[in-house]
């Protein structure tokens, strides 16, 4: 059991680091901590699991580059919106919609079913994020917070229960759209900060699908 604790801090921890990447530009301040020890200990961690080691490589090389970079912070910025911020033609919004809606516009059906899925759990994001409900960091802080609740489930029912979502917004949302997401991504961002981001991400949702598979296995439902 203490071992599930660690490990759901963890992935909670690493789903909450990657919304905000993708929620909002990164501030002066935020970029520096890049220059860590804390940072560079946490990324070298990640470096360890196998799948996670030339994508860490990736963005370590990106980060190097931008901590020299001039005008760091207006530049990332200037990155952010071009990538994030723009018509899907120039950028890649982040929202599930755009990948799996009909006509590939916004506030689509993966919208509504993201909506329902937040109002069902009973947890509300307008206070945090001001975006659609299938935006990319809407999608994996909820992740991060239904694994909080697997983690603090009182009974091995409502465990069950709370890793159970945790697949479905898994299956049934980021990995049905990420994907693309990812190739456009790394397509079109010239400086690679936010591809080697992307990529990352990336193999961490395929790695966490597979640790949920095996952590239900050892769950079942009563």
């Amino acid at each position: 059991m203490q071992e599930f604790l660690a490990t759901s801090e963890r992935r909670a921890e690493l789903y909450w680091w990657f919304a905000t990447l993708f929620a909002a530009e990164l501030s002066d301040e935020q970029i520096a901590e890049y220059d860590s020890y804390d940072v560079r200990s946490f990324l070298k961690s990640l470096s360890t699991l196998d799948p996670m080691r030339d994508a860490v490589a990736e963005l370590n090389d990106a980060i190097a580059r931008l901590l020299v970079r001039p005008d760091r912070q207006l530049e990332l910025a200037a990155d952010f919106a071009g990538l994030f911020l723009c018509d899907p033609k120039q950028g890649v919004p982040p929202y599930e919609s755009l990948y799996r809606g009909e006509g590939g516009l916004l506030m689509q059906a993966p919208m509504a079913q993201m909506q329902a899925r937040l109002t069902r759990l009973g947890i509300s994001v307008s206070d945090k994020y001001k975006e659609p409900e299938d935006h990319l960091a809407i999608e994996l802080d909820l992740m991060g917070n239904l694994i909080i609740c697997a983690a603090e489930a009182r009974t091995a029912d409502e465990r069950t229960r709370w890793l159970a979502e945790q697949d479905e917004l898994l299956h049934e949302h980021l990995l049905g759209w990420f994907s693309r997401f990812e190739q456009g991504c790394r397509a079109k961002d010239n400086f690679g900060f936010y591809g080697a981001c992307a990529r990352l991400l990336g193999v961490f949702l395929l790695m966490d699908a597979n640790y949920l598979s095996l952590v239900q296995a050892d769950h079942p439902a009563s």
